[in-house]
């Protein structure tokens, strides 16, 4: 198992459903993996990444833009 934290690289509308929402840069959850796979780089992984970000900040983004341009992902363990 793998410890992940998912940072937003700027403050930007580009990967929200609602574009009067907005990340902020520094904004990021944590999560963890079965594997050691980075869950950016999963498509599988990118509706549960959006929805940390729901749950934690209320910001609704399109689990299609969870992509490297506007996220980082560090491992923690």
């Amino acid at each position: 198992m793998a410890l992940w934290k998912i940072t937003a690289k700027m403050s930007t509308n580009a990967p929200c459903k609602n574009k009067k929402q907005k990340i902020e840069k520094g904004m990021s959850v944590e999560t963890s993996t079965m594997s050691s796979s980075n869950p950016l780089g999963m498509t599988r992984e990118h509706p549960r990444l959006a929805q940390l970000f729901m749950s934690k900040y209320g910001v609704e983004i399109d689990p299609s833009r969870m992509t490297y341009s506007y996220f980082i992902c560090d491992r923690i363990d």
